[in-house]
């Protein structure tokens, strides 16, 4: 059967980026400028409001045809919320719409349809021109005197431009697709549940958000005003990022940043009591809790629910990333409980507040606890167990830490390789005597030296992601006993590292790792073949020789430990991507220990990507997934059922044989950690 592909464009008095395409298309002022549309390689065609709909395209929908476009979960939801009531089309279900965008990804390749196409180097190149021109039509020309927006209209030929460009994007994406390969059937099945995820939202708790921001803003303005008087004057918001720098330059603390790392760093150490209570203010009230909460307001729907938090293949890995609100980056928690407080917060009794815990500590701590189940039903969520940690030794054969993960799964909590690893690093004699401090130590080392990481810069992770404190010669000491440990953890960065490289230098070799893992490049590809059957792709694979500065750290005589740069040249792995921060598309160098952290993040997703399809089959509706976490929405009475939602999560699948996988469950009204 012929593919229908298909581009809007639309207008409305709302911003899509602010809103997600949910609210934005079910907004009364929204509506449709016009539908670029083709069967196949056939011509593009226009469609606009006041025309009949082609019977073509309606007979297509009514015989199960497929449509296709460029983020099709737009288009889908355009679809759905404005072309079927207003316009007559026929239901599209969610099974016939095809994403090439998500194609894409799942290549490694941009999720933007201009970057995309310039990568590909297809004939048919975006409207670039256009693009501007498609912003302002997006919005009212302005507002009448009755508060109604005034459309744009085809003057000097607007319009007509603007239909161009939507039929430019058609034919770009046809292009384009010709590059790319169809989604797996498991992974098809995995993107319809994604799709039905984001359109089951997740229900906020909007009263309690508008009281926390009332309490937010309060909180931000006592600060300012005791920032200023503090500071006499030289910083009068704690969001001055600027000044605050200046000051604390001023006090002789030589900061080239006042970042969330920084600042925590600065409050460890000795500090004047005055610059310990900037430190402190900027510390609770530089918060990002209250962006979060215009977030979750402007995205939210009128049923309550917010919807479209969850991009399919995100990362490259194929994990899930977060959208408007991003769940994925919650802050921690600061307070205990933080439930306790919301009827405080419900009464915005800051004072009273204020005496139990920071306010804007409270409110940070508050954000999962504005999404709320509905009525009749509860949240079940799971936490997959030490995921990476399990999956990195299960992949290297390094048996004995697999061991100590069964054992305590079993029931023997002596076994913890946290507390094991905190003995091994002779924090303790004995995992009897571990200290929880002994012990968040130890799962720093676990967990942090897996993939390669070196002393100086575990100092900063150990520090900025587990809280742990390391001085260079403690964290020299956990590299070397965490490489001493594990060696075939050791051994699969090389293997893996020497198996890309003999595989770009040798194409159509297939190269076998471990055992579990097939490396082969095949046209413009390197593919890493996952144990599941889903590759990781890098483009443009080529082996170079280069040179590399790496700081090496030494043990003295004396007992302390020096880093010595050192120059290696060797031959090493570079592939194109996009990078996360710039958003371009560029060349990038990796190792052993970066390919294997991509290996175990892509294997520990499919494992979660698994987990959810049973979940969500047996009667446990998914509504968000995060990092290694399930959050499920079924009936109230299955909340008790925390055993059952385990054991669906600890299932091993076939290809993962021998893997130890276990998860913990809670249920209850709003979501938590």
């Amino acid at each position: 059967m012929s593919t229908l592909s298909i581009d809007f464009e639309t207008r409305a008095t709302v911003d899509l980026r602010e809103t997600g395409v949910y609210p934005y298309a079910a907004h009364p002022d929204t509506d449709i400028w016009c539908m670029a549309w083709a069967f196949d390689d056939e011509p593009v065609q226009l469609w606009v409001p006041g025309q009949g709909l082609p019977p073509a395209i309606q007979d297509h929908i009514l015989r199960g045809g497929e449509l296709r476009a460029w983020n099709a979960q737009f288009e889908r939801i355009i679809w759905r919320e404005i072309m079927v009531p207003r316009y007559g089309a026929a239901p599209v279900p969610p099974e016939q719409w095809v994403c090439s965008m998500v194609e894409a990804r799942a290549m490694g390749l941009p999720g933007s349809l201009d970057q995309a196409a310039k990568v590909l180097g297809v004939t048919q190149q975006k409207d670039s021109e256009g693009y501007g021109l498609m912003m302002r039509l997006t919005r009212p020309r302005s507002t009448g005197k009755d508060g109604r927006p005034i459309w744009w209209t085809n003057a000097e030929g607007k319009l007509d431009r603007l239909y161009e460009y939507c039929k430019q994007d058609v034919r770009t994406e046809r292009a384009i697709i010709k590059a790319l390969r169809r989604l797996t059937p498991n992974e098809r099945e995995l993107y319809l549940l994604d799709q039905r995820i984001n359109d089951r939202g997740l229900g906020l708790d909007v009263a309690l958000i508008e009281s926390a921001m009332e309490v937010a803003s309060e909180g931000t303005e006592r600060a300012n005003a005791a920032l200023s008087e503090l500071t006499g004057g030289a910083v009068r918001k704690v969001s001055n990022n600027g000044d605050l720098r200046a000051y604390l330059n001023e006090q002789g603390l030589g900061v080239d940043s006042v970042s969330k790392p920084v600042v925590a760093e600065l409050l460890s150490s000795d500090l004047d009591p005055t610059v310990r209570q900037v430190l402190q203010l900027k510390a609770d009230a530089g918060r990002t809790s209250v962006a979060k909460l215009k977030s979750m307001l402007a995205a939210v729907c009128a049923d309550h629910r917010v919807r479209g938090l969850l991009q399919y293949y995100g990362a490259s890995t194929g994990r899930w990333a977060g959208r408007l609100v991003q769940p994925h980056n919650f802050p921690r928690g600061t307070v205990e409980n933080p439930e306790w407080y919301i009827p405080l917060v419900m009464q915005r009794r800051y004072d009273e507040i204020d005496m139990y815990a920071p306010p804007l500590g409270v409110i940070s701590s508050l954000l999962r606890s504005m999404l709320v189940a509905t009525e009749g039903r509860t949240y079940v969520g799971g936490d997959f167990s030490a995921i990476e940690a399990r999956v990195l030794n299960w992949l290297a054969g390094q048996e004995d830490i697999l061991e100590a993960f069964r054992a305590y799964d079993a029931g023997d909590k002596s076994m913890d390789p946290y507390k094991r690893m905190a003995v091994m690093m002779g924090l303790a004699p004995s995992t009897a005597e571990v200290t929880k401090q002994d012990r968040q130590a130890g799962k720093a080392a676990e967990l942090g030296c897996g993939f390669q990481m070196a002393a100086k810069k575990y100092v900063t992770a150990a520090w900025d992601v587990y809280q742990v404190r390391l001085d260079l010669k403690g964290a020299h000491e956990a590299v070397k006993i965490y490489r001493k440990s594990h060696e075939k953890v050791v051994q699969l960065w090389w293997d893996l590292e020497t198996a890309c490289v003999e595989a770009t230098l040798n194409p159509g070799v297939v190269h076998t790792v471990a055992g579990k893992l097939k490396v082969v490049v095949r046209g413009a590809y390197l593919y890493i073949i996952l144990p599941s059957g889903r590759p990781l792709c890098y483009a443009a694979p080529a082996v170079r020789e280069r040179t590399s500065v790496i700081e090496v750290a030494e043990e003295q005589p004396d007992g302390s430990v020096i880093l010595i740069e050192k120059e290696m040249t060797k031959m090493g792995l570079e592939f194109s991507a996009l990078d996360p921060i710039t958003k371009q598309w560029t060349r990038e160098r990796t190792y052993g220990g970066k390919l294997t952290e991509n290996v175990v993040q892509a294997v520990a997703r499919d494992l979660m990507a698994a987990a959810m399809l049973r979940c969500d089959g047996a009667g446990y509706p998914i509504v968000l997934t995060v990092h290694d976490e399930i959050l499920s929405e079924p009936l109230a009475e299955m909340g008790s059922e925390l055993s059952h939602f385990e054991s669906l999560m600890s299932i091993t699948p076939a290809w993962a044989s021998g893997c130890p996988v276990a998860a913990e469950a809670w249920s209850g009204p709003r979501y938590k950690k």
